[in-house]
Formats: structure tokens, sequence, C-alpha cells
């Protein structure tokens, strides 16, 4: 799934891994390793996110729901992982989730 997703859906998908990261303000190692890693699979620059920091959640919203329904369904299998790597998940890390599911109406 990684090789066909696009530059675009690959920032959406990453920017909002790390929302869940931070939802709970505890950078646990276990979800800093996870980021790193897809950063890495997704062969992604840094200066790609520049932008993102300004974005707010509605912004965020339209940008998660032109994705593809695979890409959605690989994103939020993504989204899971990273609320659960750290061994609890945190109602805020489940609520992001829980609102991406509803940008989708």
């Amino acid at each position: 799934m990684i090789n066909e997703l696009n530059i675009s859906e690959k920032r959406v998908i990453f920017y909002i891994l790390s929302q869940i990261m931070k939802a709970d303000n505890i950078l646990n190692p276990a979800e800093i390793t996870f980021l790193d890693n897809v950063f890495e699979k997704f062969q992604l620059e840094i200066n790609e996110f520049d932008h993102m920091d300004d974005l707010s959640f509605d912004e965020l919203c339209k940008e998660y729901r032109i994705l593809s329904p695979e890409t959605k369904k690989y994103a939020n299998m993504l989204f899971v992982r990273m609320a659960e790597c750290d061994g609890y998940v945190d109602p805020r890390e489940l609520a992001i989730i829980q609102k991406l599911s509803q940008c989708t109406q």
C-alpha cells in the first residue's frame, strides 16, 4: 500500500499520526519509534511539513476526506497502531480517530 500513496496522502497520514502521538501529552519512546519507522517507510523529508503546523482540524478533515477508501482503511490501521503502541490507548487518541471517521460524512 505504501508504494501506492502519493506525497500528499503520505503527509496527511503522517501528520495525523503525529497528532495522535501528541494527544495524551506524553511522548512515549514506542510512539516515537513507530512514527520514525513510518517516516522512513514513507520516504518523507522533514521540510515537507512546514505548512502543516497551522492546520485546523477542519482543514485536516478536508485533506483526509479526499483519500480513497482503501487509503483511509490503511491509514486507520496505522492510527490504531499508533494509539496502541505504548500499551495504553488514551481516550484523547481515540477521540482523534473517531473525529476523523466523522470527516467522511
